[in-house]
Formats: C-alpha cells, structure tokens, sequence
C-alpha cells in the first residue's frame, strides 16, 4: 500500500495551469491525468476550428512565422475551460489529500456509508443508522 505523503494545493494547481494533466502528475493520479490529457485533445478537436489549431501550431514551431494576435481568444476558450477545470480538480484532489492524511494521524474514523465522522462512544453511525461492525 502507498504511503499517503501531504500535497501542495497550490503547486497542483500551477502545474495544472500550465499543462492539463500536469497537476495530477504531481499527485500521482496517472490515470486521472491521462484522461484530462484526452479531454484536451477531444475538446480542441471537437470545438476549436482547424485553422485556429494549424495558427497555434506554426507559431508553436516556428515563432517567427505567426503572431500571437493572429489566433482568436474565443476559438481557444474551450480549451482554456477544460484547462481550468483540470487545475480546480487538481487543487482540490489535493486539498482531500491533506484533509485524509490530517484525519488519519488525528485517529477520526469515518462511516464507510456516508462518509461522515462517527463517534465512538455508540457501536452506530448517528448519522445513517448503520451499524459499525458491519463496516
């Protein structure tokens, strides 16, 4: 079992910023950041016109060749959205991070129902009835 290591919330978030996926690299979530790698890829295939895409590319091989004010802001708003999202769900994949390695060195049990913290002095979760033996 892999050893739960404390994260920075804000470094996830920056490297998702610079790179979908970039940030669940970093919080080892290989195969969360592969599929918001192929959310990118589908996106800018899907939504983004293929003249804007073949402008990015020259400019990204050739800078010289293209402009930066050549290529439409709101052609490439589709992939900024998914890129955003991916940095938010970096962040906050992190901060549960934190937040679960805090509630294991504290002792907190929670309820394998509904997730709450169980109390335990009674062989019960209050919140949901169900019985802690069973879970």
């Amino acid at each position: 079992m892999e050893q739960i290591r404390w994260k920075r919330p804000w470094l996830a978030a920056l490297l998702g910023i610079l790179g979908t996926g970039f940030g669940h690299v970093y919080l080892r979530r290989w195969w969360r950041a592969v599929g918001w790698f192929f959310a990118s890829f589908l996106t800018s295939w899907a939504f983004v016109p293929e003249e804007t895409l073949q402008t990015a590319s020259a400019l990204v091989m050739n800078p010289g060749s293209a402009s930066l004010s050549t290529i439409p802001v709101m052609d490439l708003l589709p992939i900024y959205a998914v890129l955003a999202a991916s940095a938010i769900d970096a962040y906050v994949i992190a901060r549960m991070n934190n937040r679960l390695l805090m509630e294991q060195q504290q002792g907190i049990q929670r309820c394998d129902s509904c997730g709450r913290q169980l109390d335990p002095d009674v062989s019960f979760c209050q919140w949901c009835g169900t019985d802690q033996d069973e879970t």
